[in-house]
């Protein structure tokens, strides 16, 4: 199992579709064992939910993200947790700790764009 966290750096990206990479952790046993980064292919959402269930990834956390992009990856079968922020690291254990909360909140392009210029 994996947990991807879209990611700037060492933080939790404040955007899934433009983040700079996934920062993929493997979990064996509730616990982080290996780390992973890779760089975002800036693709569609479909074709980044694949490269991610290939990847044996479970769970994508990341701040905002539009509805295709959550819808693609539930098929894959990759579960969201949205609007989070913080380290990424931070956010892998809140998660594997059943402490990370998210919010079912969905934007779509016009609301994604203005809550970056802002």
């Amino acid at each position: 199992m994996r947990i991807a966290v879209a990611s700037e750096g060492l933080a939790v990206s404040p955007y899934f579709g433009h983040c700079a990479s996934f920062t993929c952790y493997k979990i064996e046993r509730g616990i982080i064992v290996e780390c992973q980064n890779m760089p975002n292919p800036h693709q569609s959402p479909a074709r980044i939910a694949a490269v991610l269930r290939e990847l044996d990834v479970t769970a994508v956390i990341t701040g905002i993200i539009e509805r295709d992009a959550v819808e693609a990856l539930e098929a894959a079968d990759i579960e969201v947790v949205a609007n989070e922020k913080g380290s990424a690291r931070g956010a892998a254990e809140a998660y594997l700790a059943h402490t990370l909360i998210g919010a079912d909140e969905w934007h779509n392009d016009e609301e994604t764009l203005n809550a970056l210029e802002a």
